[in-house]
Parts: structure tokens; C-alpha cells; sequence
């Protein structure tokens, strides 16, 4: 009896993993979007769960980033779960390796661009503005085990510009931060590079969504149409500087 069980359990096992290499791309975006939850979404998929491409995406569609993957089996047997991200043919990005444990997660040689407007759909009601431009997120090296962390990761938003409610809008020029892990979230201080204000504050990342403490500027010379923009995002200062305090919630 204890042979027959062992041959059961052995053509068991090869089945299972038949059926595993069989299953199709679109098993992984559905289980993927039932843990990122509706901000986003995996569309179009083609492949299998071990090598496939599909297209991540806001729920309204506003914007749309192509992927492949590849599954690496040997981390399922730690209980982890490693994934080779490719960008598609004709783009360079995403790219680099994202590892997923019970406690946390860890990225290596990650590069990914985002458009700008991801920023909308981060807000579960109305976004306080539009933002245009393109967010280059880059994680050389990044490890989180619960509340503790290594590394960092660096954001920046190049051609960056929000524009007010009336469609009026201010050039950013090219915004940056550098987070780092801390206490579950992760943390930085956020500065621009030209544009038609300044911008100086902290951001904080986290799985409730996305925090912003930020103070802009007109630089020396801005005409008064940049102090009607920066109005309409908060109540300016006696020099026409506002803060935003804007808080994101995770859909």
C-alpha cells in the first residue's frame, strides 16, 4: 500500500504541475487584481502564469502600461513568490526582478515609467488636480520585512505640471524623492529642478495610499498667472506660496 501511495502522490505531483505550466496568464491577473485591489487592473493578458504578458491599467483607462513576466519556480518552495519583469517590444521599461514573501517584499533593478496621471487614480474621490508628465519609478536595491526596511527608491517626475480645476495650469519642471522604508510606509523629502515655482516638502508612500506635505513657490519673475494657479490649489501666503496637504485613499 505504501508503494501505490507513493505512486498516486508521484503522478499526482505531475499533474499538478502540468496543469500549473498550462495555466493561462489571465488566472494570474485576476488573482494580482483581487490583491492590489481596483486602482488597478491586468488586461489583455496572453501566455501562462509562468511566462506572460498583459497591460496594467486604471479601471476608467486613462492610462495603460504593457508587461511581460517571467515566474521563477524555485522561491515558490521558500512560500515566496519571484517575478522577472520585461518590458514589451519597442519600450524600455518595466523592468527588473520584484520578490513577494507573508511579511514583505523586496526589489532588484527595478525601473518602471508611469504617466503622471496614475496620480489621479491614487484618489478615491475627485483628484485635487490633473498631473501631467511621466514618473520614472527606479529601485536598484529595496527590502521590506514587515515594518522594517532597506534600501530605497527613487521617483522622478519629469515635465511635471498640475493644472487647476478651470483647466489653467504651472510647469513643475522636474520633481524628485528619494524614500526610504520607515515604520511600514516609505518616507522622503520631495524638491524640484526648474519650473515655473518651487517645490519643497515630504511625501509618504504607503498601503493606505499616497501623502503629500509640499510648499510651492513662484520663482523670482513668475507672472500673475502662476499666482491665479497656485490660488486655486490652496490659500496663498502673503508672498503667493501655498502648502498642500493632500492624503490619497486606496480604492
Amino acid at each position: 500500500m505504501g508503494r501505490l501511495a507513493a505512486l498516486v502522490l508521484f503522478f499526482l505531483a505531475i499533474a499538478i504541475v502540468v496543469v500549473a505550466l498550462q495555466a493561462p496568464a489571465s488566472w494570474l491577473a485576476h488573482r494580482l487584481s483581487l490583491a492590489i485591489g481596483e486602482s488597478v487592473r491586468v488586461i489583455d493578458t496572453h501566455g501562462t502564469v509562468w511566462d506572460g504578458r498583459g497591460v496594467l491599467a486604471s479601471p476608467d483607462g486613462r492610462w495603460k502600461i504593457p508587461v511581460a513576466w517571467h515566474l521563477n519556480a524555485a522561491p515558490l518552495l521558500r512560500g515566496e513568490v519571484e517575478v522577472e519583469l520585461a518590458p514589451q517590444e519597442g519600450l524600455d521599461t518595466p523592468r527588473g526582478t520584484l520578490r513577494l514573501a507573508r511579511t514583505g517584499f523586496a526589489a532588484q533593478g527595478l525601473v518602471l515609467d508611469l504617466p503622471a496621471t496614475v496620480l489621479d487614480s491614487a484618489f478615491a474621490g475627485k483628484a485635487p488636480a490633473t498631473f501631467g508628465g511621466e514618473i520614472r519609478v527606479e529601485a536598484r536595491e529595496l527590502a521590506v520585512d514587515g515594518p522594517q526596511g532597506r534600501g530605497s527608491m527613487k521617483l522622478t517626475w519629469e515635465r511635471a505640471r498640475l493644472a487647476a480645476t478651470d483647466g489653467t495650469s504651472v510647469a513643475l519642471g522636474t520633481v524628485s524623492a528619494t524614500v526610504v522604508p520607515r515604520d511600514g510606509a516609505f518616507v522622503g523629502r520631495i524638491t524640484n529642478v526648474g519650473g515655473e515655482v518651487s517645490v519643497d516638502g515630504t511625501t509618504t508612500l504607503s498601503r493606505g495610499g499616497v501623502a503629500l506635505d509640499a510648499t510651492l513657490a513662484p520663482r523670482a519673475g513668475a507672472n500673475e498667472a502662476i499666482a491665479r494657479v497656485l490660488g486655486q490649489l490652496s490659500p496663498p501666503d502673503a508672498n503667493g506660496a501655498v502648502r498642500l496637504q493632500w492624503v490619497s485613499e486606496r480604492r
